[in-house]
């Protein structure tokens, strides 16, 4: 009886020794080929193991196919029951998925579902201009979610240009965005006010970066 219990005992430690030295391990980055591409994951093959990473719907369409070779940003998210992987096509795209697990009430399935609906721009723009409807039009994210992000996130969102540069996938609508906050920052406005001035204006695809910034100015000099 005394054996059996000593026996049980150190089986438990053995198991909180694994898991504890599995929480060390950090998969920074996987590289591969896609398989294949679900609604919510891709299936990347790397050195003949498949691995299936969560991601966003947004990641997922920037994915052109498969038997592309593709590197995702990951988080690995480990559990008693499973080991879960996260992966974006950017660091950006992860710092923020990280910030928003984070924060209470906000699991990974949510963190994703906000980034299927806004791009990686769009929401801190969304952040810091504090529209949280606009965060709450994501599936299973209320409003009150939406404001408790807002409060948490907004003094710890880092609006880094230089890695703000927009995909070749990307619309040119965000890149003329980014290029006018950045021109407004420079000229001495917060980015709270140089977000709050973007919002709202309507960019055709012939607009310039100098007749948008133009147009928040004014809306800048009526605030």
């Amino acid at each position: 009886m005394f054996d059996f219990v000593v026996c049980k005992v150190y089986m438990c430690y053995y198991r909180i020794t694994i898991v504890k030295k599995w929480e060390e391990i950090m998969i920074a980055y996987i590289k591969g080929v896609i398989v294949q591409k679900n609604i919510d994951c891709v299936i990347v093959e790397c050195m003949g193991i498949g691995y299936e990473v969560l991601t966003s719907t947004k990641v997922i369409e920037k994915i052109s196919g498969k038997e592309d070779e593709v590197l995702l940003h990951t988080y690995l998210k480990i559990t008693e029951d499973s080991h879960t992987l996260y992966g974006f096509l950017s660091r950006g795209e992860l710092d923020i998925f990280k910030k928003l697990i984070g924060i209470s009430g906000v699991g990974p399935k949510a963190a994703l579902s906000i980034m299927s609906t806004m791009d990686e721009f769009s929401l801190k723009m969304a952040i810091i201009s504090e529209d949280y409807k606009a965060i709450s039009v994501a599936q299973g994210v209320g409003i009150k979610i939406a404001k408790r992000i807002i409060l948490d996130l907004k003094e710890k969102i880092d609006i880094d240009m230089g890695e703000a540069k927009p995909l070749p996938s990307d619309k040119g609508e965000a890149g003329t965005q980014k290029e006018v906050i950045e021109a407004l920052i420079a000229l001495g406005y917060s980015n709270s006010e140089a977000y709050k001035a973007i919002k709202g204006i309507d960019i055709k695809e012939n607009d310039t970066v100098e007749s948008v910034l133009k147009a928040a100015l004014k809306k800048l000099a009526v605030f």
